[in-house]
């Protein structure tokens, strides 16, 4: 299999896929490293903290373009899905209709929870937001959700960015698979 294919329109598109796929997944390889390494290195105790703590690239470097590592991770997963949904479409209009049904619901069950997820953790941020402006610190990078466990407590804006993104990725994918079982349908009639 070529990564770059030009022979026909259809390979064209699917080359795109395929580089900004692999760009995607190079760049989730590298954050959850980085994430990881930093973490065991500065013996970080909140979960996503080394992912919200900087900018990449510096800003003092590159001042007109920089995001933190969980938002390129956000971006680089949402395109992975997206890309690996469009690259494996003939292998989802192969599957059997159980395997579909399967699916969709996990599919919108996974993305159901984790759309509350989003939903309490802006809730939870906006009441931490509120308090610590009366306290005088509004740094939302430094909130975090001690529940339920005190021992680990996570990053708010960790979890919220990482709840929205299995969010976006599991009612894409719900959408995709009814897509196609619905295109199908129709090609059958």
């Amino acid at each position: 299999m070529k990564i770059i294919d030009i022979s026909t329109q259809y390979e064209k598109s699917r080359s795109i896929y395929r580089v900004i796929g692999l760009f995607s997944l190079a760049i989730v390889l590298f954050t959850v490293i980085y994430g990881i390494t930093m973490s065991i290195l500065q013996n970080v105790e909140v979960v996503g903290q080394t992912f919200v703590n900087v900018e990449f690239p510096p800003i003092h470097i590159f001042p007109v373009f920089y995001m933190k590592p969980i938002s390129w991770l956000s971006v680089a997963i949402v395109s992975l899905v997206y890309c690996t949904l469009e690259l494996g479409r003939e292998r989802i209009i192969a599957l059997s209709p159980f395997w579909k049904k399967l699916a969709r619901i996990t599919a919108f069950c996974v993305g159901s929870m984790a759309l509350y997820e989003v939903f309490f953790n802006f809730a939870l941020w906006s009441g931490l937001m509120a308090s610590g402006a009366i306290l005088g610190n509004l740094n939302p990078d430094v909130m975090v959700n001690p529940f339920p466990n005190p021992e680990i407590p996570w990053s708010i804006v960790f979890a919220t960015k990482m709840y929205l993104v299995l969010t976006i990725t599991m009612f894409y994918g719900f959408h995709f698979v009814t897509k196609l079982e619905n295109s199908s349908k129709q090609e059958a009639a």
